[in-house]
């Protein structure tokens, strides 16, 4: 190859290296460009969609508050169907006593007899218990810190019914299971977990009764929650107080129906028993749950003791607040187990 030519072909590599640095440069501005473009485009779109937010916010799904992601509000159940009963005319106020004329006194000379000290009479005995405890925390605490001579009764399985038990029986006050029985409305009204049902079998029915009485280890008696269909069945009331006779406890019916076989069932077994006379707030006004108090009060002037029954209700703390300190002067409260015996 002549020099001539060698030269040429230096030249023309050269020339062709020079075309392909050349178009790499190009490619890099075209990209570089193309990137800026792509940023401009996004930063324009975020600034669209902020715009939209500002005009139309109704549109934008709001996003749910993290507590009720996180947590659940605890629902109440229904605490009771109460019977139909007669309604009960408010008390009448009593009668001002007539003044006694005092004694004209005797001539010295006559000595005066001294009477014999008359016994104190003593005051006719209540019972007031508290039942659905077990949900509504602070008012189910507010109500245990009330007074000690309140019974309370627990429905097996609630939320907090392992605090409110030792709260309760830490403060001196007695305790009950709140057993949930089938009602007539069942299963349109549901009376909860632990529920004993007529289509049990007795090994079911038994079974469900001990894991409900194990639960809650302080208890003393059990009475009934709803139930107007269990409690109209003899055999399954006699499985039911089979159990209590074994364990030692009392029954007190809530008497949810007339037709119940709780005395029956207790006489046969021979189980302490007791019936509930009044319910308190089946009518949530101060004037009524203060009527039904009164009511309570005088069916124990006349037999003896009574035993009324109230539920958790911001109205029935109020009422027991205001009224308890004057209900002392007129009668004993005392625990449930005090009011239970052994039907002859």
């Amino acid at each position: 190859m002549t020099i001539k030519k060698k030269v040429a072909k230096k030249k023309g590599t050269k020339k062709k290296t020079g075309k392909k640095a050349k178009s790499i440069k190009q490619q890099l501005i075209k990209a570089s460009f193309g990137f800026l473009a792509l940023i401009i485009i996004v930063a324009a779109a975020g600034l669209a969609v902020r715009h939209l937010i500002r005009q139309h916010p109704s549109k934008i799904p709001a996003k749910p508050p993290v507590a009720e992601v996180q947590k659940k509000p605890i629902k109440i159940p229904t605490y009771e169907i109460y019977p139909r009963e007669k309604a009960v005319p408010s008390p009448r106020p009593l009668p001002k006593s007539v003044p006694v004329p005092k004694p004209k006194p005797l001539p010295r000379a006559v000595p005066v007899p001294v009477p014999e000290p008359v016994p104190i009479k003593a005051l006719p005995e209540i019972s007031i218990i508290i039942d659905d405890i077990g949900y509504d925390r602070e008012l189910c605490e507010k109500l245990i810190k009330l007074d000690t001579s309140l019974t309370f009764s627990i429905l097996p399985r609630s939320p907090f019914q392992t605090s409110l038990s030792r709260l309760a029986v830490d403060r001196g006050s007695e305790i009950m299971l709140h057993l949930p029985m089938e009602p007539k409305e069942y299963p349109r009204v549901n009376p909860g977990p632990g529920a004993l049902l007529t289509r049990m079998s007795p090994d079911e029915l038994v079974g469900q009764l001990e894991l409900n009485l194990e639960d809650l280890p302080y208890i003393k008696g059990v009475n009934n929650h709803m139930g107007s269909k269990m409690t109209a069945s003899s055999t399954q009331m006699n499985q039911v107080f089979s159990v209590l006779k074994k364990r030692g406890l009392y029954f007190i019916d809530s008497k949810t129906d007339p037709d119940s076989t709780g005395r029956s069932s207790a006489r046969l077994f021979q189980v302490p028993f007791g019936e509930r006379d009044v319910f308190l707030d089946h009518v949530q006004t101060k004037e009524f749950v203060r009527n039904q108090i009164n009511l309570l009060i005088r069916i124990a002037e006349k037999h003896g003791s009574a035993i009324g029954i109230a539920h958790p209700h911001e109205v029935t703390y109020r009422v027991l607040r205001e009224t308890l300190p004057d209900l002392k002067k007129r009668v004993k409260i005392v625990p449930a187990s005090r009011l239970v015996k052994r039907p002859a």
